[in-house]
């Protein structure tokens, strides 16, 4: 029995860039966790709370990534539950939401990776 899937292009878009994102963050994440264990830890202690650039685009990243996360779920239980919700579907709002979230997740780690990377013994 052969089943027929069918996905319009929002869906093959996004199931492509989550994807790529997924590989993206895989690879930043493992190369920070391979270059912690070159780096000077006390050195890097006292540089972030000096460098105060880091610790606020961090934080602001992981908010948005944070909110967009959280309204992503809320649609999720608002299209669920309710049988008005079916707008929310036709504008794609669950998958910029989605979107949002790995841009703002990305763009943190990438933050990190810069920070990290240049603490790198040589």
């Amino acid at each position: 029995m052969t089943a027929i899937f069918t996905m319009d292009f929002i869906d093959t878009f996004m199931v492509i860039y989550n994807a790529g994102a997924a590989f993206i963050l895989i690879f930043m994440i493992g190369q920070i966790l391979f270059m912690m264990r070159k780096v000077d830890k006390e050195l890097l202690k006292a540089r972030i709370f000096l460098n105060d650039s880091i610790l606020q685009r961090t934080w602001m990243y992981i908010s948005i990534a944070g909110a967009s996360f959280a309204l992503n779920n809320v649609i999720k239980f608002v299209v669920m539950f309710t049988s008005k919700a079916e707008i929310l579907k036709v504008y794609q709002v669950v998958d910029l939401t989605q979107l949002v979230f790995l841009i703002a997740f990305i763009l943190a780690v990438h933050n990190w990776y810069g920070f990290i990377s240049s603490f790198v013994k040589k």
